[in-house]
């Protein structure tokens, strides 16, 4: 943890300081800036950085020991009157404070106190501010993540590659079949992943989170592949690929319309970043959603059109989003995140995924750009 860059942030949005609350494992963001997220802790705890001075960790008494060795003091309590005077103390003659929180749950990826906790520390005279701009901190990547990376868009590419292979060769090739073959591809490369790849024939593509069946493919249909891995440690890659066994017309049109809004939006990227601006999440997303509701597809939009990639693979950083919720965070470099514009009509569903890091001097995509469907 960077304290002299995380007061400066403070200073610079003119905070006095930045509550780190949870209960047990209540504020998943929280453990993860602190690096407790593997421990076993089940009371509340805060964790106070001042803009100026030392942090105070404020623990109950049995679980002293399980903290590591966090910068400055430590305090411990064993009753809620002993909590609530110590939380008092520890804001005392402070009018400004930072927590994760956001005002009317506009990003609850980042609303993780709970409104009790909330009103206790309103009552204590506090205007409470969202912790966006430190998180920020520990959501961008540094060189060695880009490296694991990028070394896992390789192995997501060699299992697509052995996939589609497969399909081209097996005379009824399933569902779960396709899955299965997936997973031992990015086994062999030794990823990781928190859920089995996303296999989808037909109809059932028109499901963004479908879960592969028996279901063999047929002539006719479209073939939807979305796999998501990273390396023991590092940061994700994720991607989605689209393929059809003689697949109708109508899903050519569909998947270019997806293609111009995923375009649409890296232009508009580039062009902000060309001109020294950080667009923000809902920006990109209203790019991609406004040129698919201008084809006509407006109504088969189901999802959000980008996410964040991180340590998970939905990130707690950034999304590029103003259709699920409204993301008004800064797209800054270091930063990492899916451009994943898709449609879902009765009889199937398109989608075309890419990943994007921000460097200082502009965006790099890391993935392939899919530009039609692969025939088989």
């Amino acid at each position: 943890m960077n304290l002299p860059r995380i007061q400066e942030v403070l200073r610079e949005e003119k905070l006095d300081g930045w509550l780190l609350f949870s209960f047990g494992r209540s504020n998943p963001l929280a453990l993860e800036v602190l690096s407790l997220t593997p421990l076993h802790l089940t009371r509340r705890f805060a964790y106070f950085i001042p803009r100026e001075g030392e942090p105070t960790l404020l623990c109950h008494a049995i679980e002293e020991s399980l903290f590591p060795s966090l910068p400055g003091k430590k305090r411990t309590y064993h009753t809620w009157q002993g909590y609530v005077g110590a939380l008092t103390e520890l804001v005392e003659g402070l009018r400004r404070i930072a927590l994760e929180y956001v005002p009317a749950g506009l990003v609850p990826y980042l609303s993780r106190v709970d409104g009790g906790t909330l009103d206790l520390l309103r009552g204590m005279g506090l205007e409470l501010l969202s912790s966006w701009p430190l998180l920020l901190l520990f959501q961008t990547w540094g060189e060695a993540k880009l490296k694991s990376h990028r070394r896992a868009v390789k192995g997501l590419v060699a299992a697509r590659d052995r996939a589609l292979a497969f399909l081209q060769q097996s005379p009824r090739p399933t569902e779960k079949a396709v899955q299965a073959l997936l997973v031992q591809a990015l086994e062999e490369r030794g990823l990781v992943f928190d859920h089995p790849p996303m296999v989808a024939f037909g109809r059932n593509a028109a499901n963004p989170h479908h879960a592969p069946t028996d279901k063999v493919l047929e002539e006719g249909e479209v073939v939807l592949l979305d796999l998501w891995a990273k390396e023991k440690g590092g940061v994700y890659a994720d991607i989605t690929w689209m393929a059809g066994l003689r697949p109708p017309e109508g899903a050519h049109r569909a998947f270019q319309a997806v293609t111009r809004a995923r375009d649409a939006a890296i232009r508009f990227l580039a062009e902000a970043y060309g001109k020294g601006r950080y667009p923000k999440g809902f920006e990109v997303d209203r790019v991609a959603r406004d040129l698919l509701e201008g084809e006509g597809y407006g109504p088969y939009i189901r999802h959000r059109t980008g996410h964040n990639l991180g340590e998970e693979v939905h990130g707690s950083g950034p999304h590029l989003d103003d259709l699920e919720t409204h993301d008004f965070r800064p797209l800054v470099p270091g930063l990492a995140f899916t451009v994943e514009p898709g449609v879902y009509l009765p009889d199937f569903g398109v989608r075309t995924e890419v990943n994007v890091y921000v460097h200082p001097e502009g965006l790099e995509v890391t993935t392939p750009l899919q530009e039609g469907l692969t025939l088989l």
